[in-house]
């Protein structure tokens, strides 16, 4: 039939249209999709550009299982800045644009989730036009594109918090990906990462995929994953032998005091290899199972295999690497874990989780009445018990250094104003530095657990001097410190600290034994006894199995911890101000030079009492004369607004910000 060509020519376009669209997508990879159609923009990125693995080739094998039928879960136990959360990444929009089905996301928290969809995803939405052309807006109406749940046609992305057992509820998913699982708590229902793969549980076809740095020998979630994995490791070839090996951090050598010398030593000729010769070595590896395959692929990499370029004010990534491993190394056990962590990708092990009391209170110091030199700044915390207040004020330094200034007790029924007046008086009063200088407490948290409506109305007159209510939570990955949350009473901001963080930091530092950056000054009396030293190291980490997971977990060793909760507080106030140390500093030194000039405060700085051995012991009644009336300062009630936390500001005398 002969058909005019213009109808033949329009019944052409139609098939090849139709053709187009009915016709199977090409069959790619993750990695070979991403290089196609991903680029990364400069927001998130140091290295904006058209995604590519061939700067980083240990990142194709782990995108290639993700679409093998064998495979059922995929492993990274991974350093940090390798690229894993491209990995993952790209898997999302590979499964969007060519295997359209539900995905689950899962991070720590509701408020990490957050984060990654709005710094992360959100951008990648916007930069790839494969995906843009299939997630709607967030801000067109009825998009189904929300911070949590991203629709798109054939599937739907949720993001969830690992501490919400509901959200594991509303989705059901064939993808599950599941980051920083070693920050997960246990919820209600159990454990996050069971709870995550029950969500898959319907569909034969699934993949699962668990990435995270690890935490603590035998109580990492990742490094027991990859221990029932296949165990695949980046092997490279010497430059010079030709052998196979994997680089372990033994292999760097440098000269002594001079990082900028560091070399990496072949394990098998011995031969020192250059920096440039160890990234041709990383970028000509291959990955190498270690154990069988049983379904779960397992990918390790410490940061030993960055190809990557170094910071500036390095000559090559070997002299970063050892320069960050000296700084960890000199800043103690908690800044070494972290490097241990982050770094080589391996668990931590503590020699010792126990702090010997007396051991601590025998290198106490004499100093005072004065604020020590070094000493630039003033917090404070209180913890609030049914007989009385205890309260102390410890003074912060550069690198995080620390001195006890005071300790006391306020004996008074919480319920009465009198005791509260009293820790008002002491908390506002002026103190003297050495160097001649008026101080004052910059800013106090007080614990809200007890007595929590007296607590909120003490803080509340007084926000504008910080004082700030807290809360402890041991919920386990908790950070030292969250965003804090407004009171349904008396519309006031509570913050929640992450008490499981807090003691491993204060610990740490406490065991530190040279002066300097975060260690720890104790006081000869001025409230600091026995019964003090005791009270703070009352808690000890202990370890038991739960779900499958050794976990750790904090355990008093004897009733009392009071001092350890407020020295709690206090590194939680410590981190929401995030100070300027330098130029408190400064402002100290110049308000010295003020003092000298003029005697007009002299006699009105607050005095510490040397001697509180005629104060009753915590277990004794407290004497019942009425206190004595003492003149506090009235505080104007501050307009309500919400926190926001300093900008580089420090805080000196009278809570002046930078």
């Amino acid at each position: 039939m002969n058909l005019p060509a213009r109808t033949a020519n329009m019944i052409a376009r139609t098939l090849d249209e139709a053709w187009r669209m009915l016709r199977p997508p090409p069959r790619l990879t993750v990695w070979e999709w991403a290089e196609k159609f991903r680029k990364l923009p400069k927001e998130v990125t140091a290295r904006p550009g058209r995604y590519r693995t061939d700067t980083a080739p240990y990142q194709r094998e782990p995108q290639e299982v993700l679409t093998d039928q064998n495979v059922s879960t995929v492993v990274m136990q991974w350093a940090s800045r390798l690229g894993k959360s491209e990995v993952m990444m790209n898997l999302q929009g590979y499964t969007v644009c060519h295997n359209p089905r539900n995905i689950l996301v899962v991070y720590p928290t509701k408020e990490s989730a957050e984060k990654w969809s709005k710094q992360f995803f959100a951008p990648m939405i916007r930069y790839t036009p494969e995906l843009k052309r299939l997630i709607a807006p967030a801000r067109s109406r009825d998009s189904g594109n929300t911070i949590f749940n991203k629709e798109f046609p054939g599937g739907t992305i949720g993001v969830i918090g690992a501490n919400s057992a509901s959200a594991f509820r509303q989705i059901q998913a064939p993808v599950i990906i599941c980051d920083e699982i070693d920050t997960y708590g246990d919820t209600s229902e159990g454990d996050p990462v069971t709870l995550a793969f029950k969500r898959a549980e319907n569909y034969p076809d699934s993949i699962q995929v668990l990435a995270s740095t690890p935490t603590y020998k035998n109580a990492s979630r990742i490094e027991s994953w990859y221990e029932k994995s296949d165990q695949r490791k980046w092997h490279v070839q010497c430059t010079h032998c030709r052998g196979w090996q994997v680089l372990a951090w033994n292999q760097v050598l440098w000269e002594t005091g001079k990082p900028e010398s560091a070399c990496i030593v072949c394990s098998i000729c011995q031969a020192k290899l250059t920096d440039e010769e160890r990234v041709a070595a990383v970028m000509g590896g291959q990955w190498r199972a270690t154990a069988p395959f049983r379904g779960i692929a397992g990918f390790w990499l410490n940061g030993l295999n960055s190809p990557f370029p170094p910071k500036k004010g390095f000559a090559n990534k070997l002299h970063q690497f050892a320069a960050e491993f000296l700084e960890a190394k000199s800043q103690g056990s908690e800044a070494l874990k972290v490097w241990t962590n982050t770094f080589l990708a391996e668990t931590w092990q503590d020699e010792s989780d126990k702090v010997d009391p007396l051991g601590l209170m025998s290198r106490a110091e004499k100093y005072g009445p004065e604020i020590p030199d070094g000493c630039w700044m003033l917090l404070a915390g209180v913890d609030v018990q049914l007989d009385r207040l205890e309260a102390e004020i410890v003074g912060y330094g550069e690198g995080e250094e620390t001195w006890a200034i005071e300790f006391r007790q306020f004996f008074g029924n919480p319920e009465r104003d009198a005791v509260w007046n009293d820790l008002d008086a002491w908390l506002s009063a002026p103190r003297r530095h050495v160097n001649g200088a008026e101080m004052r407490v910059a800013a106090c948290a007080v614990d809200c657990g007890y007595k929590t409506k007296r607590v909120l109305e003490f803080c509340k007159a007084r926000q504008s001097r910080r004082i700030w209510a807290v809360k402890g939570t041991s919920t386990a990955g908790a950070p030292l410190v969250a965003r804090p949350k407004v009171h349904s009473t008396g519309r006031i901001q509570i913050f929640a600290v992450g008490t499981d963080a807090a003691k491993e930091q204060l610990f740490s530092r406490v065991m530190l034994t040279e002066p300097g950056p975060r260690y720890c000054h104790f006081k000869i009396g001025h409230g600091y006894d026995e019964e003090w030293f005791r009270q703070l190291t009352a808690e000890e980490v202990v370890t038991w199995k739960k779900n499958g997971f050794i976990q750790r977990v904090w355990k008093k060793v004897r009733a009392r911890n009071e001092a350890l909760d407020i020295r709690v507080y206090i590194s939680a106030v410590y981190e929401v101000l995030q100070p300027a140390m330098k130029k408190i500093r400064e402002q100290v030194e110049r308000n010295a030079d003020i003092s000298r000039a003029s005697d007009e405060w002299k006699g009105k700085v607050y005095s510490l009492n040397p001697d509180l051995k005629n104060a009753p012991a915590a277990n004794q009644t407290p004497p019942q004369a009425a206190p004595a009336k003492l003149d506090v300062p009235q505080v104007a009630k501050p307009v309500a607004r919400p926190f926001v936390r300093p900008s580089g500001g420090g805080f000196v005398t009278g809570g002046r910000r930078w």
